[in-house]
Order: C-alpha cells, then structure tokens, then sequence
C-alpha cells in the first residue's frame, strides 16, 4: 500500500511576504473594523452577566462574613451561618466557571461571546479572518488580560483601554489583541466574516480582476522564425484542410513571412478545377480562389464582418462565405402614420444606464425592464422585458439574476431568487435584496449581483 501525504501548504490571502496581515485587503472584502463604543458595551455586558452570577455570593455569604468579621467566634458556634456561606460561595464559584469557560470556547470557536452578540462584534484570527481558535485566540489573550489586574488600576486601565490607541494600523487592536492575534471586527456596520457565501463572493472580488487580460494567441499565419512577431489574423472560412485566416490592413498572407515578395493579382493563376472548400494552396506560394459570382444588380455588395480596424482583403473577400444583410430597424409608428410622428424605440434615450465592472453599458428604456443574467429567460406576460446575457467565468451569476426596471417613480432593482443573492451598494453600505420585492435605486448606487456589479447612471 502506498500512502500519499500532501506537503503543500495552504495559500492565505491578503498577507505580505513576511506573514502579516494587510489592512487594505480586509478593508477591500468590507470588513470594518468595531468602534471603541461597541467594544465598551460588549465589555459591560460581560461584567454584569459576571455580578448576577455572583448575587449568591454577594446575598446570602456577604451578610455573614461582614458579621464574622465583626465577631469572628459567632460564625464558628453558628454552624447555620458556615453552612451557608460554603453552599453560596461555592455556587458563585460554579457559575463563574461555567460562564468563563463558556465564553472562550465561544470565542475560540465562533469568535463571539455574550457581549459581542449584543454589540454585533465579531472576533477573527487576523491573518486569516477566521475563527480566532481556542487557546492563542482566546486563552491566551484572556491571560494577558487577567496577568494585567496583578497591578491594580493601573494595569487594566494600561492594558485593556490604552493599549489600543497606540495601534499603528489603527485597527483597535491592544497588547490582548497582539499576543492572540485577534481583531474585533463590526459585524453590522460592515461584513460579517462568519456569513461564509458573502465572503466567498468578497474574496473573490478582492482577488481576482473581472477584466481579465484575454492571452494573445498565436496568429494563423505564424511565421516559422520566432524572433518574427507575426501580425495577428482572423479566421475567414475553414475547409478540410484547415482554417484560412486573412491579414490585417494592408498585409497579405505571404507578407508574414520574412523576406516573402507579394506577387501582383494578375500573376496569380486561378485554380478553378478544385473547389475552394478543399484546395489548399502549396506552401511558399500563394493561392486566389476564383472571383465569386456576380450578384444581382439590386442586391448591395456585402463584404465579410471582420474586425473594426482590419477591413477585408481580396483574399478575404473570395474565401468568405456569403452574408445576408440585417434588416433595417423597425419603428413602433404604424406603416400610414406620416414621417417623424413617432421616435424608435431603438432610438429613444434610456432612463438609465447600467455601467457593468467590465465598462459595458446596458440601457434600461422608459416603461420597461432588463433581465441580467448568464442566460436570462422572460416567463409568462414578460414581454416588455429585454434578456441581457453577460459572460461569467466564476458562475457566480445565476442564469436569470436580477431585474431592474424603469417605473413613473423611478428605477426598480428585484433579485430573481438567485443562488448567490443581490444587494443594492449605497453610502458604503450594502442592503440585500429580498427575491421578487424591487427596491428602489438612484443615480450613483451600486447593485452587486453574485460577483458582479453595476453602476447607476441616470444623468
């Protein structure tokens, strides 16, 4: 039997070189960090928590030990009072065990405790904005805290409130904080990091660009010295043999190759007797197919749609296939209404524009609607929708995602009951969108919708 053993470690994000934390990458996932009051509160609750588990103690043994202070010999002869006092101090003493006790696994575990419940903070490890773990997170730094109160006053107040002012990230975080390698974060005023999809979605807007460099791919007509930097070329026709791609402006297809001489159009013999589906000119020289067929004298000469700055060749021109020209755009006026009474659709001005991370626009027209997705589908009575299908590596954009929809009061955003969920981007804060209810967006929003967002221009 042979074992296998993996020995790679695993990658963390947003570290430098040497192990650190960086605070622009946990500030570019939207976490913030809790404000001094929140961390106050939390405090505070945790103490009173600590006193009502002390009212035992403090009730029923505090009366009798100020009495037996007073008259040491009555608390022996009164065995009632001794009674007393043991059952309630050790009672207290439970319960603060437990509660402690509580408290770090809690810490450790999930990164809360009672009081950061009700101040909506949350504690993570800060290399790896993970649970802080149990004994660096939370013990340790529960004894850096408790070895402060050795000096009175002057310890705690040294330790625990000014020892965070002197963060030089100034992310709040105090001697405690450095030796557990924790950071309090705020879970309500910015991103949870325990909501596990939302920071999926986060890291992998934070680590991966969505305008991906598209790699340059070696031309169709490579010439075979590579120290030559071959123009590229677009595909024109395929055959049996192959794909035959045409040059940009200007060039021909031997004009690639080093030294190679064009010879002019006359010279060319044409090759009639093989069909240009299977000829193949041979290498070295170059072949012309025969001039097409003459088209009808009515019918506009069409030329093959290649790209905008490479306008076809001859040779282009001879291998392309056929094209059929797009008809005109229609007009919602009526075929015997008179001439500029009613403005294309096409052509009226949207009442917003979607402004995607990728620079593409998307309009939205006055009265109607647009479905975004990877591959958006209208139901049932959705005819005044239009489908925008847009291209998404991750799949973290649902086929059907988002509606926005342009009403008399204004632009409308609804989720379409997607995998990953949307969300409306306003102020720096983000507002989830519950599915098939709009909300409303204004100029300068952002929707979020799985990794993707889209800006709102309505100027």
């Amino acid at each position: 039997m042979i074992w296998e053993i993996d020995e790679t470690t695993r990658a963390v994000e947003g570290v430098d070189a040497r192990g650190r934390a960086i605070p622009e990458y946990a500030a570019a996932l939207g976490l913030r960090p809790a404000r001094v009051g929140q961390r106050v509160l939390a405090t505070f609750c945790e103490i009173a928590v600590g006193i009502v588990l002390l009212l035992p103690l403090l009730v029923g043994a505090l009366p009798a030990l100020v009495a037996a202070a007073a008259d040491p010999q009555r608390l022996v002869a009164d065995r009632g009072d001794l009674v007393l006092v043991a059952i309630c101090a050790a009672a207290s003493s439970f319960l603060v065990t437990a509660f402690v006790v509580v408290q770090l696994v809690l810490h450790g575990r999930l990164g809360l405790t009672l009081g950061k419940l009700v101040a909506g903070v949350r504690s993570v490890n800060v290399r790896t904005l993970e649970r802080p773990g149990f004994w660096r997170g939370a013990v340790v730094r529960y004894l850096v805290m408790w070895a402060s109160f050795l000096v009175p006053l002057i310890g705690p107040v040294l330790v625990i409130a000014c020892s965070p002012l002197w963060d030089p990230e100034r992310r709040g975080r105090g001697w405690p904080d450095l030796a557990g390698a924790t950071w309090f974060v705020d879970a309500r005023g910015g991103l949870n990091p325990y909501d596990a999809k939302r920071m999926r979605i986060a890291r992998k807007a934070a680590s991966f660009d969505v305008q991906d460099a598209v790699p340059v791919l070696p031309s169709l007509a490579t010439p075979s010295d590579p120290a030559v930097v071959s123009p590229a070329a677009f595909p024109i026709a395929r055959s049996t043999a192959g794909v035959l791609g045409a040059p940009p402006t200007g060039q021909s297809a031997a004009s690639t190759a080093p030294g190679a001489a064009v010879p002019p159009a006359a010279s060319v013999p044409p090759t009639a007797s093989v069909p240009p589906a299977v000829a193949v000119p041979p290498a070295g020289s170059v072949h012309r197919a025969p001039p097409p067929a003459p088209r009808a004298a009515e019918a506009p000469p069409v030329s093959y749609p290649g790209p905008a700055h490479a306008p076809v060749v001859a040779a282009a021109e001879a291998w392309a296939p056929p094209m059929i020209a797009p008809p005109p755009p229609t007009s919602d006026r009526p075929a015997d209404a008179p001439a500029g009474s009613a403005r294309p659709a096409s052509l009226a001005r949207p009442a917003a524009v979607l402004v995607l991370d990728t620079g593409e626009r998307i309009p939205v027209a006055a009265g109607r609607g647009v479905l975004i997705g990877r591959a958006p589908a209208r139901g049932n009575g959705e005819d005044d929708l239009d489908a925008v299908a847009i291209a998404d590596h991750t799949m973290s954009v649902s086929k059907t995602h988002i509606l926005v929809r342009s009403t008399p009061g204004g632009l409308e955003v609804a989720d379409r009951h997607s995998t990953n969920g949307s969300a409306v981007v306003r102020d720096g804060r983000q507002h989830e969108l519950v599915p098939d209810r709009p909300t409303p967006v204004h100029d300068g929003d952002d929707i979020r919708f799985g990794d993707r967002r889209a800006r709102v221009t309505t100027s």
